[in-house]
C-alpha cells in the first residue's frame, strides 16, 4: 500500500528503510549523488510514519543532499526519525573527516527535540544499537537557520567492535508547527587502522599542510620531500610528483578538482606519511 505524502519544502521524496548491506570499506564518502552513494543508507521512523520523512533534495555538492523537514498543519506531534549509514569496522577508531549541514525554517530546536549525529555501534536499528556515540549536536549555537551549509570535521570515532554506523537523528516535538528543517551532505569516514590513502600519522612527524582547507593550492613545510601523491576518497591516484621541485618544490594545485576530502602521501626519508586535506 502506498503512502499518502505531504509535498515538503525540500522536495524530498518518502525514504523507506533499505536492506542491510555489507560493509563499505574505509575511507568511505557520500554525497548522496549516485546509486552508489545511496546504497545502504536507511531510514528509521520512530515515531509519526506518515507525513514526516528523510529525503533527496538538492545538496551542498550537486545534486543531492539528504533533508528532513517539518510537516505543516497535519496535526503530528512527536517525529523521531533517524537515517543511518551503511556498516563500516572501526576496531581500532576513527575519524568522520567530514559533514556538511544546513538549518532553515523560523523555529529553533527546543529543549526536547533534537538534530544530532551519533555513531551506533552493533545494528543499524537505533532501537537495536548496543551503544549509541553522540558526536555533534546541531542545537544551540550550531543551528544557525540562515539555508547555508556549515562544515564539521575530524570527529573523533570510538573504537568499536562489530559493525558501526554513523546516523542522523531528528527528532521535532511537534512536527505540525514547528518548522525545523534540518539537510545533510558529504560525508566522509575514515578507520585509524587503514592502510594507504586513510594512515593516520603521528602528529610529530614535522610535516605541515597549510592551509586547509584551501580553495586550490596547498603548500607543503616538511623539508626534504622525494615525492608526493594525491589521493581522493575513492583511493583513485589524482596526481603524482616524483621529482618535487616540478611542481613548486612543496606546492600542490587542486583547482580543477571537485571539492571534498583528499588525501597526500608524502614520501620522506625512507618513510610515507599521509596527510588529509580539505578542497572547498
Amino acid at each position: 500500500m502506498k503512502k499518502k505524502l505531504l509535498p515538503t519544502i525540500l522536495g524530498c521524496f518518502s525514504l523507506c528503510s533499505l536492506p542491510l548491506t555489507a560493509q563499505v570499506t574505509l575511507p568511505y564518502y557520500s554525497g548522496f549523488d549516485n546509486a552508489a552513494q545511496k546504497a545502504g543508507w536507511a531510514e528509521y521512523k520512530k515515531a509519526a510514519t506518515t507525513y514526516s520523512h528523510w529525503g533527496y533534495g538538492s545538496g551542498f555538492s550537486a545534486p543531492s543532499g539528504v533533508g528532513h523537514d517539518y510537516s505543516p498543519s497535519t496535526g503530528i506531534t512527536l517525529t523521531d526519525n533517524w537515517f543511518v549509514s551503511p556498516a563500516f569496522s572501526i576496531p581500532a577508531g576513527g575519524t568522520l573527516d567530514s559533514i556538511r549541514y544546513k538549518c532553515a525554517g523560523f523555529s529553533v530546536p527546543a529543549t526536547d527535540d533534537t538534530v544530532a549525529v551519533y555513531l551506533l555501534n552493533g545494528s543499524q536499528d537505533p532501537a537495536l544499537a548496543t551503544s549509541r556515540t553522540l558526536l555533534f549536536d546541531v542545537r544551540g549555537a550550531d543551528y544557525v537557520n540562515d539555508y547555508t551549509y556549515k562544515l564539521k570535521t575530524n570527529l573523533v570515532l570510538p573504537a568499536s567492535p562489530g559493525n558501526s554506523y554513523i546516523a542522523i537523528r531528528y527528532r521535532n516535538t511537534n512536527c505540525s508547527s514547528k518548522w525545523l528543517t534540518v539537510s545533510f551532505d558529504n560525508v566522509a569516514i575514515r578507520g585509524s587502522s587503514t592502510t594507504g590513502t586513510g594512515d593516520v600519522t603521528n602528529s610529530s612527524d614535522n610535516v605541515t599542510v597549510y592551509p586547509n582547507p584551501a580553495k586550490g593550492k596547498f603548500f607543503i613545510d616538511a623539508g626534504n620531500i622525494s615525492g608526493l601523491e594525491v589521493f581522493n576518497l575513492s583511493g583513485e591516484k589524482i596526481c603524482s610528483v616524483t621529482e618535487p621541485q616540478h611542481c613548486g618544490e612543496s606546492e600542490i594545485d587542486l583547482s580543477g578538482y571537485p571539492a571534498g576530502i583528499y588525501f597526500v602521501r608524502i614520501k620522506k626519508e625512507g618513510s610515507v606519511i599521509s596527510k588529509k586535506i580539505i578542497l572547498q
